[in-house]
């Protein structure tokens, strides 16, 4: 049952100290429920006041003596929470003396005894006991908030205070969730400041009275009496949570999430016509990342990415109960002054939600969650880390490559189920870490090994690499053109040309905020040919990832395809589709795609191809024959018979698409006419095949005989790979007597499985 009362006459009333009316009030309350159901107070509940839609939002840093007993409206993020206690509200109270019954003793922040017995005829004003079945207990609870760290101005300490919760109030503010509290602040006492090392325990010398009671040892002398140790604590009434990633409203934890109409209402009419100009521009994807990074200059593919993040997929919940998460992870691996950091920083910034950290300087409890003791109760409490301050938002982990492989563990189950589990110190719990995780590394040694994997220039495991959706990898190359743009973009900016870098944002920050807020409303389905797209993709990157001829970034699991699944859903969020199509598909996996073959991969050395024929072949050569074989090639040879990967794929796909060709055309060219079966004559032999490449391909690049020299042995070469170690070319080997005429000079056709596309 709510009521409402205009938010302005309850903060003209609660201007001045007037803590004390609050029981008042909830009294008032309790008689017009009586007055009007009166059957609700026969199950005796008790019904307290709770203030709303108050105006005035006041920082944790504006919070003083002068704001005591006064209605107050804050906004802080949870770091740590308690268990909840029954706390003794009206006590009960039994005179020892004479017996008599004194009730509805409040209590105020501490245990308080009647001053004196009601009794006339006693005088009693020390001895009473607590009756517990007659008092009044409520649920209680302690949190403690901090300052967000969008308030918090650089170079400070983030303000934290305690949060005192009641009733209803209770386990609605869990670590990590963003909430505004309503309510008034009070003083208690410093009880930890009392405690510190060098308090001595004080004893009473009384002496033991008439019936034998005596004081007995008293602990802290006079707590809260005589001492000037107080501190600043918030009663709060009200407890608002903020689930929303870019918006209050943004409701992320139900299932269906936040609606059209829902946020339509906390918009104004020309920020909804904004919106709509914007989903209706066709080159929306490229001016989105383009205003979101102005000062960033290339680099488009990890804009893409970043942006796509932030839009994020959608998150289901199967029948069974199990969560498919909808965030994406990214990590960027590069050569230093690749702006990575800057990248991060920039997310950072913009999204209200994030975190920054470092994963040098960061431990698994300060990155997931810790297990502390209270200072006052001495019991253990959960204390937020850096994934669970960054729920429903983003978490930016700076040196990545830098953590302990200890600590890259602690952040499995965060990054793949988004909870994290605890289970130390009699504490069991499973916490929330709904979060994206954007990751920067450097490579081993400072500079990115071309003639290495990804796996062996970053020091992370196999299971922390297939839990990231995008791997960017950025080679600082040396590009005369890329040069001059980037130190034009960099003197534009230390310049103060302002103007040049604000032309290339189309939008503001505040308008992509709310386009992703509206985005977001969406949950696009996946449709039938989306589905066989999907397939058919991965299919492809699972051949790929079979063939042993070429290498990816990193091994090609299922997590792959549920990276393609979010990938495409958030591209479609960010068109304001309702169904994921082939075309949404497509663009998702050109992007993964190209985060995943963006790798530069080594040099081929063709000589290893010649010494593993040679090794194959020397069994069975007599020892004049190996001499032969050992016979050492001229340092001019072996210097052409190293090439790269690209310009290998190059040859070997020419190839491999010709020795197609002449397959489907049954026709061999120049084929001799006599012993040959049928399968030699679509056939094409070694010797056929290197002619054609030199006489339609390489004919253009030959200027001398050396060249032609050179380029036959590197085609040759090429070849006995591809043969040899790829296994993509199959050399057709006869039987019986003709076993070995033409070893030299084989047939060969494409393997059956390899697909050309």
């Amino acid at each position: 049952m709510k009521f409402s009362l205009a938010s302005d006459w309850v903060e003209s009333v609660w201007m001045s100290p007037k803590l004390r009316l609050y029981p008042y009030l909830c009294n008032a309350v309790k008689n017009f429920i009586n007055d009007h159901v009166p059957d609700t107070l026969n199950s005796g509940r008790d019904f307290y006041v709770s203030f709303t839609d108050i105006t005035t939002l006041h920082r944790l840093r504006e919070l003083n003596a002068h704001q005591l007993g006064k209605l107050v409206k804050i906004r802080a993020q949870v770091v740590r929470s308690h268990p909840v206690h029954p706390e003794l509200t009206l006590g009960t109270f039994k005179c020892q003396d004479c017996g008599t019954i004194i009730r509805n003793v409040e209590q105020q922040f501490k245990y308080t005894q009647p001053s004196v017995c009601f009794n006339p005829q006693c005088a009693n004003r020390v001895k009473f006991e607590l009756l517990t079945n007659q008092s009044k207990f409520v649920d209680f609870q302690k949190v403690r908030v901090q300052e967000t760290q969008a308030e918090v101005s650089r170079g400070s300490i983030p303000r934290s205070m305690e949060i005192l919760l009641r009733a209803d109030a209770v386990e609605l503010a869990q670590p990590g969730d963003r909430c505004e509290f309503i309510g008034t602040l009070i003083v208690v006492p410093d009880v930890g400041q009392l405690a510190t090392p060098g308090t001595r325990t004080l004893e009473r010398k009384g002496t033991r009275t008439i019936d034998g009671f005596e004081s007995g040892i008293s602990g802290l002398k006079d707590l809260g009496v005589r001492e000037l140790t107080y501190r600043i604590a918030f009663f709060a009434c009200t407890v608002i949570p903020a689930h929303g990633r870019y918006l209050p409203s943004d409701d992320l934890e139900s299932a269906d999430g936040v609606s059209y109409e829902a946020l339509s209402k906390r918009l104004s009419q020309p920020e909804l016509d904004t919106i709509c100009a914007m989903s209706q521009d066709k080159n929306l994807f490229q001016n989105l990342y383009t205003s979101l990074f102005p000062t960033i200059h290339g680099s488009e593919e990890v804009k893409k990415g970043l942006l796509l993040m932030l839009f994020g997929g959608v998150p289901k919940v199967t029948e069974e109960g199990t969560h498919l998460r909808g965030d994406i992870n990214v990590c960027l691996v590069g050569d230093p002054s690749t702006a990575k950091s800057q990248f991060l920083k920039q997310v950072e910034q913009f999204s209200p939600r994030a975190v920054y950290t470092s994963g040098k300087a960061s431990s698994a409890a300060g990155l997931t969650a810790a297990v502390v003791r209270d200072e006052e109760s001495f019991e253990f409490v959960i204390e937020a880390g850096a994934l669970m301050l960054a729920d429903n938002g983003v978490c930016c982990i700076d040196e990545f490559d830098k953590m302990d492989v200890r600590d890259q563990v602690a952040i499995h189950e965060a990054m793949e189920q988004q909870t994290i589990s605890i289970t130390k110190a009699g504490v069991k719990a499973t916490l929330n870490a709904r979060t994206s995780i954007l990751a920067a590394a450097n490579p081993i040694g400072g500079r990115y090994d071309r003639s290495r994997s990804l796996r062996q220039n970053i020091g992370m495991s196999a299971p922390v690499m297939s839990r990231f959706d995008l791997f960017f990898v950025l080679v600082d190359e040396c590009n005369d053109v890329v040069d001059y743009a980037i130190a034009k973009s960099i003197l534009d900016l230390h310049m103060g040309h302002a103007s040049q870098v604000s032309a290339t944002k189309i939008y503001s920050a505040d308008d992509i905020r709310r386009y992703i807020a509206f985005a977001r409303c969406f949950k696009p389905k996946i449709s039938i040919e989306a589905m066989k797209c999907m397939v058919e993709e991965y299919k492809k990157l699972r051949q790929r990832d079979a063939s042993s001829g070429s290498k990816s970034a990193w091994r090609i699991t299922v997590r792959q395809l549920e990276s393609l699944v979010r990938l495409s859903e958030a591209i479609a969020r960010l068109h304001c589709a309702d169904s994921v199509t082939v075309p949404f598909v497509r663009e998702a996996f050109a992007l993964l795609n190209k985060s995943i073959i963006r790798v530069e991969q080594p040099d081929i050395n063709l000589e290893e191809t010649e010494a593993h024929v040679d090794v194959q072949s020397a069994a069975g050569t007599t020892p004049m024959e190996v001499d032969r074989v050992e016979e050492p090639s001229t340092d001019h040879q072996q210097q052409h018979l190293r090439v790269t990967y690209q310009q290998y794929r190059r040859i070997a796909d020419l190839l491999i698409l010709h020795t197609r060709r002449v397959e489907e055309s049954g026709i061999a060219p120049s084929s001799a006419v006599g012993s040959e079966t049928s399968s030699e004559q679509s056939a094409i032999r070694k010797s056929q095949l290197v002619n054609w490449y030199l006489e339609e391909v390489a004919v253009e690049t030959l200027h001398s005989e050396a060249d032609l020299i050179e380029c036959k042995l590197l085609v040759e070469r090429i070849i006995d790979r591809l043969v040899k170690k790829d296994k993509v070319l199959i050399a057709l080997s006869r039987s019986g007597l003709d076993a070995g005429e033409n070893d030299e000079d084989p047939y060969l056709v494409v393997h059956p499985n390899y697909s050309t596309d």
